[in-house]
């Protein structure tokens, strides 16, 4: 952000600004600049008599500082880590402390990346099994009434429901439901009455 300076009086000086024409200079809403100090991610320059909220450019390049961070995928808590190492004052702290910050959102976000590559290969999965039930006459979400459902999700995903129940078929269709003794709630108990 660029320093500007306004000429009063024969002489260069700062101007400080209200937090409404901060928010309005930094496009930072005047409640998440309040959110802000009260987090110690900034802090005003000053208050006027009237307890007005006064902030200069050093203010707003704190501003938009929290800003960067956020969009490089940091926290508010480890910005504010980065706003106390750079209160320290040690040279080359901030730069190191983001590097080792920088280092762990790359490394979830290559997780991330893993885990939606296999999630999009389920539902790839999921949607072709889908397809075949449909195929193959499977599904009869018009003879089971309104409002219920046929199971043709469950069908899509391997025939276990969420309560570890699984569809056993005969040519195609759902004939009956048995145990799958898998119970991923923790609510069920098993049809015999045995804890699982």
């Amino acid at each position: 952000m660029g320093r500007a300076s306004w000429w009063k009086g024969g002489m260069i000086t700062e101007a400080f600004l209200k937090i409404s024409e901060a928010a309005r200079l930094t496009g930072v809403p005047a409640k998440t600049l309040r959110y802000y100090e009260g987090i110690g991610l900034i802090s005003p320059a000053g208050r006027t008599a009237s307890g007005y909220r006064l902030y200069g450019w050093r203010e707003l390049e704190q501003v938009e500082f929290v800003r960067r961070a956020k969009l490089m995928g940091l926290s508010l808590d480890e910005i504010r880590g980065l706003v106390e190492t750079a209160a320290d004052g040690i040279p080359n702290a901030v730069f190191e402390r983001l590097e080792v910050l920088l280092d762990h959102k790359l490394e979830e976000t290559e997780r991330k990346i893993e885990e939606l590559r296999a999630f999009r290969e389920s539902l790839l999965e999921y949607r072709g099994r889908a397809a075949e039930a449909e195929a193959q006459g499977a599904c009869r979400c018009g003879e089971v009434g309104k409002g219920r459902f046929c199971g043709c999700v469950t069908e899509a995903t391997d025939g276990v429901t969420p309560w570890g129940l699984r569809v056993v078929r005969e040519n195609g269709r759902s004939v009956k439901v048995e145990e799958n003794g898998s119970c991923r709630c923790g609510c069920c108990q098993p049809v015999s009455g045995e804890a699982t």
